[in-house]
């Protein structure tokens, strides 16, 4: 018979239940640890052993351990376990790790649906890390050129009209003047020229990450989808790298719809009584990041591609230009899954 062990684990620690169906669960906490582990090991004992925990920001140590010994491991979506009202007033470790053994039990008696998400390798762990710091690293860039620009507003300090070019050379030039001007404060000379610094050393850093990512992007595992992504207008070796390495396994999804609920970009549905199958904004859910950056390619590509101009137009005419523009994002990141595929 097959005892079933779930999980909730947090960075130090770990709140786990098991036991077999139809019997009354044992419960135990235990550090989160290789010593925690085999503690839990020995108190649950041999047997068949299935695992399940949900994903989080702790990652896939736990999985990776428990299954090297032999465990069948499921990590599954958060999201898609239901969550009562009365279960978040009476939240507690032990307690979240009992609905999941509910949910394990009756996938493993009853066949009920378990939300499992996919386990990325190691090696994709490894080169999502790199992709998303020089994405981190984008946004903190932008939350800094934002700063530099509210401070020269805040005392009234417009840049000459020869600089049309945003935060080109002599752009950066005309601001390190300023770091140096007497007609400023001290105090104020002193938080421009530290978001200058910062400002140089992103654009340094990003300049570093971007080439280990284009480095990555000429391995035999992505040059040929790259290659055939990159031929769309806007979509560059970031957005493209993005998109691969978050999605892992191009072949995973059987359609287009499974992508596109994949990453968030389906409406979600309301029925319920007469209220008939309504509508409402996408679900958001799966990756962030790949939805950012294709908004950003798809902006580009209707401005670039007339083909995509007529796509988008009459969309946004009839819905909207937000709504136009998500469809687009959808239509763009099937057909990206479609060129990957067809490396």
């Amino acid at each position: 018979m097959v005892t079933y062990v779930a999980m909730d684990v947090h960075l130090n620690l770990i709140a786990a239940v098991w036991g077999r169906a139809k019997e009354k669960p044992r419960s135990l906490i235990v550090d989160n640890s290789p010593k925690g582990w085999e503690k839990l090991v020995r108190a649950v004992g041999p047997g068949e052993l299935w695992g399940v925990y949900e994903a989080s920001s702790c990652g896939f140590e736990v999985y990776d351990h428990f299954t090297k010994i032999g465990w069948k491991m499921s990590v599954v979506a958060p999201t898609h376990i239901h969550k009562s009202a009365h279960s978040r007033k009476r939240k507690t470790d032990l307690r979240d790790a009992k609905r999941l053994w509910d949910v394990l039990v009756a996938h493993g008696e009853l066949g009920t649906e378990l939300p499992d998400v996919w386990i990325p390798t190691q090696r994709i762990r490894e080169e999502r890390e790199i992709i998303r710091r020089r994405l981190s690293l984008a946004e903190h860039l932008t939350r800094v050129k934002n700063s530099i620009h509210g401070v020269l507003r805040m005392h009234k300090l417009k840049r000459p009209p020869a600089l049309k070019s945003l935060w080109s050379q002599k752009y950066v030039a005309w601001l390190k003047g300023l770091m140096v001007s007497p007609s400023l404060g001290i105090h104020v000379r002193g938080v421009l020229g530290s978001l200058v610094r910062e400002l140089e050393f992103l654009d340094e850093e990003i300049c570093r990450l971007q080439a280990q990512v284009e480095e990555l992007s000429l391995t035999e595992q992505y040059r040929g989808a790259v290659a055939n992504m990159t031929q769309l207008d806007g979509v560059g070796i970031l957005t493209a790298m993005t998109f691969l390495a978050e999605l892992g396994d191009v072949r995973r999804f059987n359609n287009r719809r499974q992508l596109a609920s994949y990453l968030g970009l389906v409406p979600s549905s309301y029925e319920s009584g007469d209220d008939d199958d309504h509508k409402g904004h996408v679900t958001r859910m799966g990756p962030a990041r790949v939805r950012k950056v294709l908004n950003q390619a798809a902006w580009t590509i209707i401005r670039k591609d007339p083909r995509w101009k007529d796509k988008y137009a009459p969309l946004a005419e009839r819905r909207g230009a937000l709504k136009a523009i998500v469809a687009i994002m959808r239509k763009l990141g099937i057909e990206l899954w479609h060129r990957a595929q067809a490396a």
